[in-house]
């Protein structure tokens, strides 16, 4: 018996170490199909499809001391921002890795390109998202936005 469950621990541990690189595999193509996602919701101003790729406790936090917490917040501040503002976004996807508690990071870099309140813009930096997984698709948790310039 002893043997058994030895024996059924190391191949669970295999199957585990084995799956890993398929694991990322699939975060690195579901992150890169989100960002897509989010880019073109972004580029129409679909707030609607945008709060649907939020969790309803996320939080958001800009590098300038903003942060909107929860799902309403954040898509207040979002329509805010389409009202202002005339940008077309960009995202240069980075890296995705799992983390041990089952989220995923998710980081990369931006331009935000356009007018604001009439006025020329040209805005990049960088983001990190927390990502859990809901059911079968991935929601966002928290969003860090800095701004280079």
């Amino acid at each position: 018996m002893k043997n058994l469950t030895v024996l059924s621990l190391v191949l669970l541990f295999t199957c585990t170490i084995l799956s890993l690189p398929l694991r990322a595999q699939n975060l690195e193509k579901e992150a890169k199909a989100l960002t897509k996602k989010y880019v073109k919701a972004y580029n129409k101003e679909d707030v609607s499809t945008l709060a649907s790729m939020y969790t309803d406790d996320a939080v958001r936090t800009y590098s300038d001391g903003r942060k909107y917490s929860g799902i309403a917040e954040i898509t207040a501040a979002m329509e805010a921002e389409f009202a202002a503002n005339a940008l077309t976004l960009s995202i240069e996807h980075g890296s995705s890795e799992m983390n041990a508690d089952g989220t995923a990071t998710v980081k990369g870099t931006y331009q935000l390109v356009g007018n604001s309140n009439g006025q020329p813009v040209s805005l990049s930096g960088s983001y990190n998202n927390t990502m859990t997984k809901v059911g079968k698709k991935w929601l966002l948790t928290s969003s860090t936005i800095m701004v280079d310039n």
